[in-house]
């Protein structure tokens, strides 16, 4: 059955910055730092380079270590920082102005602030969270939503939401004349067409996971596609990650990469 782990006595947070000599030679440099538990950051705007750098004046905020999770501390005035999780889904927090301690849940994540000049900020590496361990029989009795990722539909929501892994929650989703194309390079899909793939994105919207409500308006007009609403809901509740990318051919450019 399920057992805890035992709560760790401390931990340690990387935090990384682009460098202030960097920027006076002419390429890029990096700086690091790690924090342990009760430890803190300050951080400003430099002048030198406009970025954000450790102890900065006049200070916009801190980093804090607690005794599970790193927090950060927005202490502006009118500016509104995002903490955005560098391992994919769109994720991301904002700290507002004036806010305090607010905890940062991603294990790897950045820190964006605006300025006039562009966006800067600090990344913050903290350690896996902790989890509660159970074995698989339990895992599947208490799962609110299965995904067979062994299916047909399956992978065609992996295709669906690969850009936006891939590259940011910016990117636009794949027609379906490109689901097609990129479906064609797996075993299951070599005679696939627009109408075999259109009746699995309907089967994941109409049986699997429920974005009716996201894909209609009120008077049943067009609100969001069905991939739309389909990648938005799969990524926001983590049922499609980067692990997941691993069940697709190559892409163009990966092998163009290499």
């Amino acid at each position: 059955m399920a057992s805890g782990q035992k709560p760790a006595a401390g931990i340690e947070v990387i935090v990384t910055w682009q460098s202030d000599s960097g920027q006076l030679r002419g390429r890029s440099s990096s700086g690091r730092i790690n924090l342990k538990t009760g430890e803190e950051l300050k951080f400003g705007i430099s002048e030198r380079s406009g970025k954000i750098q450790p102890n900065a004046t006049p200070s916009l905020g801190w980093l804090k270590v607690s005794a599970q999770q790193p927090t950060v501390s927005n202490i502006t005035m009118s500016t509104t920082y995002v903490v955005e999780n560098l391992e994919g889904g769109a994720e991301l927090i904002k700290v507002r102005p004036r806010q305090l301690e607010l905890v940062i849940p991603f294990e790897m994540s950045r820190i964006l602030v605006p300025t006039s000049t562009g966006v800067t900020g600090l990344t913050v590496y903290a350690p896996p969270p902790r989890l509660l361990q159970m074995d698989l029989a339990t895992r599947a009795m208490i799962s609110s939503i299965h995904l067979d990722k062994t299916s047909k539909y399956f992978l065609v929501l992996v295709v669906l939401c690969e850009p936006r892994l891939r590259e940011s929650s910016m990117t636009a989703v794949p027609s379906l004349r490109e689901v097609v194309e990129r479906l064609r390079g797996i075993d299951q899909f070599k005679d696939a067409n627009r109408s075999s793939v259109n009746y699995h994105i309907d089967y994941l919207a109409l049986r699997k996971l429920p974005v009716g409500q996201w894909s209609k308006s009120e008077d049943d007009g067009l609100k969001h596609s069905k991939r739309e609403a389909l990648v938005a809901f799969a990524l926001r509740f983590d049922l499609v990650s980067e692990e997941d990318l691993r069940l697709l051919p190559p892409s163009s450019a990966s092998r163009r990469a290499s």
